[in-house]
């Protein structure tokens, strides 16, 4: 799909007016990274008095199911069910909210992986002392700027001879061929991610038992924000 869409709905676009009592459609006009780093904006909503209803990609919703604000999931591609007073893609809540530097909504978690699969995560990697951190070095190779977003895995040699340090890879799909010849230690646990259950779920899970997430410019960084999970952001340019 394009990276930025536009729809066309009977029903209007909010326009920050009072939402007591009303039912919003929120919608996913751009990637996965940027519904899971404005999904957020739905208990906003929601503390506002309106019923919240969104509609995403479908393998996001087993992930966003225990997310807080939103009554309703509705998967992209399915038919609308009617009842909903108002609409608005996601990425404009931040103006229609009123957002400003001193009040972005920062409640985290807001995204929350299934707490079995935490746990085993945890159990898993309990036996090391090392300071443990997951790394993505890939996006999207389709995407436009991916030669402005995506890294070399062997740009975190340094990283990985530092004492007490363990990498993992948490990179899932392009890139993971890169790991074949690297000169350093990384246990890769992104080969047994099963994502069939929804996008994001295990990855989710493995995250919570990390100390550190270092990623490009990904939905890898936005997934651990909005659990709260420490994380480092490569960018091409200072």
């Amino acid at each position: 799909r394009s990276e930025t869409r536009t729809r066309n709905f009977p029903e209007p676009r909010w326009d920050g007016s009072s939402l007591q009592g009303k039912t919003i459609l929120l919608w996913c006009e751009q990637g996965l990274g940027d519904t899971l780093q404005f999904v957020r904006y739905a208990t906003l909503l929601k503390n506002q008095g309106a019923v919240v209803w969104l509609e995403c990609p479908a393998k996001l919703i087993p992930l966003l199911s225990r997310s807080p604000g939103i009554d309703r999931w509705i998967a992209e591609g399915t038919p609308l069910p009617a009842g909903f007073d108002c609409q608005a893609p996601l990425m404009s809540l931040p103006f229609l909210c009123g957002t400003t530097m001193a009040n972005v909504p920062a409640d985290m978690p807001y995204v929350m992986a299934d707490q079995a699969l935490v746990d085993h995560w945890k159990e898993e990697l309990a036996n090391s002392s090392a300071l443990k951190i997951g790394i993505a070095w890939q996006g999207n190779p389709q995407h436009r700027f991916d030669q402005h977003r995506s890294i070399a895995l062997h740009s975190f040699a340094t990283l990985a001879a530092l004492k007490g340090v363990e990498l993992y890879s948490l990179q899932i799909g392009s890139g993971t061929e890169q790991l074949k010849a690297a000169r350093f230690p990384i246990i890769d646990l992104a080969s047994r991610f099963d994502e069939t259950g929804g996008a994001f779920t295990r990855t989710a899970a493995a995250m919570q038992a990390l100390d550190l997430v270092i990623t490009c410019d990904s939905a890898l960084a936005h997934l651990a924000g909005a659990m709260g999970v420490p994380v480092w952001l490569a960018l091409s340019t200072p």
